[in-house]
């Protein structure tokens, strides 16, 4: 079956959000979700220098499904898929949400590409199907916007 995700805003702040992994992609992660003042923490076997020198709490420590406990979101960075599916089940379990790095058919969300300047955000999203074309409408966005109404 088709997925179909519903563009929303949701108040992360102050929300604990989890990485788990913490490699490159995580890192991306964890930039993007900073800019939105969350609580974000991040387990992985081995986290990276820029996870470590980001102003986050980190743990370098295995998967395990009770340390989802507490967490609105989740985000797996792990790029192991059989572990991805644990998790996406455990987080389904503990009633968190869970969003799959690169893999939609196991996202029960996904984040669209944003621009944000002040108090206005703009999100486009694909439904997850086409990832480059929302950056590239973001971008277009982006460029119109800072021309017409953002100027210094």
């Amino acid at each position: 079956m088709k997925k179909k995700y519903l563009p929303i805003s949701i108040d992360i702040t102050s929300q604990k959000i989890l990485i788990i992994g913490g490699g490159e992609s995580a890192y991306k992660k964890l930039k993007i979700l900073q800019r939105f003042d969350a609580q974000v923490e991040v387990i992985a076997i081995e986290v990276c220098n820029e996870i470590k020198s980001a102003g986050v709490v980190w743990f370098e420590t295995a998967y395990r499904k009770e340390l989802l406990k507490g967490y609105l979101i989740l985000y797996s960075c792990t790029n192991n898929e059989s572990l991805d599916r644990q998790i996406l089940a455990d987080g389904k379990e503990m009633g968190v949400l869970v969003n799959i790095h690169d893999n939609p058919n196991l996202c029960q969300f996904v984040s669209p590409a944003i621009f944000q300047n002040g108090k206005i955000t703009v999100a486009v999203g694909s439904n997850a199907e086409d990832v480059y074309g929302s950056i590239r409408i973001r971008n277009i966005i982006e460029e119109f916007l800072t021309e017409k109404y953002f100027k210094n």
